[in-house]
């Protein structure tokens, strides 16, 4: 199995929480440089909201990126109950 079919593998067995934050902090991630884009070009000031997003949006996916790339595959999962 090669590294990305096992990145694969994991991102597909995280719980659904984790993998919603995941997705939205790559939306916010983009949306962040979505703003900054044209913020750099014409300079309107909007430039903090675009790097909040980004820091938001990293933020929110650390939980999914210790999933995807912890070695056991352990990392937050929920516990069953006996």
């Amino acid at each position: 199995m090669s590294c990305w079919e096992e990145k694969l593998g994991k991102i597909k067995s995280m719980c659904t929480s984790n993998f919603i934050f995941w997705v939205f902090g790559k939306f916010l991630f983009g949306l962040g440089i979505g703003i900054l884009l044209p913020v750099y070009f014409a300079g309107f000031g909007w430039h903090i909201v675009g790097w909040l997003l980004i820091a938001f949006a990293i933020i929110l996916q650390i939980p999914a990126f210790i999933t995807v790339f912890h070695k056991k595959g352990t990392a937050f999962q929920k516990k069953e109950k006996i």
